[in-house]
């Protein structure tokens, strides 16, 4: 239910939303998308017609060219702070394979672009090859072990690249340095795993279970 999603982020300062349950006009087109067979205009459409309305936000995009229109098209939205990044090998997130490219968003204006490694952030570099999951079964398992602050050092490492940006936009650190130290620590503590726990307790306490 819709009290119990919103509910959660006052109970535990995190929630879930599905995307199908908010984006009911993009879901319609759905089957359309999937006969195509090729990324459309809709897949960059979904992340700007946030129906919250955020006033931060991270934007991943895979293609170096929609770095500028995606960032401009966020400042249309008025956003106070964003950043859209282009990860190394063709990434639509920090990557840890090389430098990557961002655009950025601050109090309500675009900074100058910038280009971020891992080492800028004391994070090691590491191949794609060190991220690639699996099977649904070893897709959960290497989530459940990312949380908990179990997993391998590249994929604790990009996970804390990407939670340092989105560290950046909610005005948590303003520093990426200092906010990728900030998302390692938590990792490590596993208190990520524990948040999991309180959201999903949240949320079926909502759904009256």
């Amino acid at each position: 239910p819709l009290t119990s999603v919103v509910d959660a982020i006052s109970t535990t300062g995190v929630t879930f939303l599905f995307a199908p349950a908010w984006h009911p006009a993009l879901v319609n087109l759905a089957p359309l998308r999937r006969s195509l067979g090729v990324r459309t205009v809709f897949n960059l459409l979904g992340p700007l017609v946030n129906p919250l309305q955020p006033q931060a936000q991270v934007l991943g995009v895979a293609r170096a060219d929609l770095l500028d229109p995606m960032a401009g098209a966020l400042n249309q939205l008025r956003l106070d702070r964003a950043v859209v990044v282009h990860g190394a090998g063709g990434l639509d997130e920090a990557s840890l394979a090389g430098a990557n490219e961002l655009r950025m968003i601050e109090a309500g204006k675009p900074i100058a672009p910038r280009i971020v490694s891992p080492d800028d952030l004391g994070l090691a570099a590491a191949p794609l090859e060190a991220l690639r999951g699996g099977d649904l079964a070893d897709n959960q398992r290497i989530l459940e072990n990312v949380l908990k602050g179990e997993a391998t050092p590249a994929q604790m490492d990009v996970v804390a690249f990407n939670t340092a940006l989105v560290l950046w936009v909610a005005g948590v650190e303003l520093d990426l340095k200092a906010a990728a130290r900030r998302a390692s620590a938590t990792l490590r503590d596993g208190l990520p795993w524990q948040k999991l726990q309180d959201l999903q307790r949240a949320l079926a306490h909502g759904n009256g279970e």
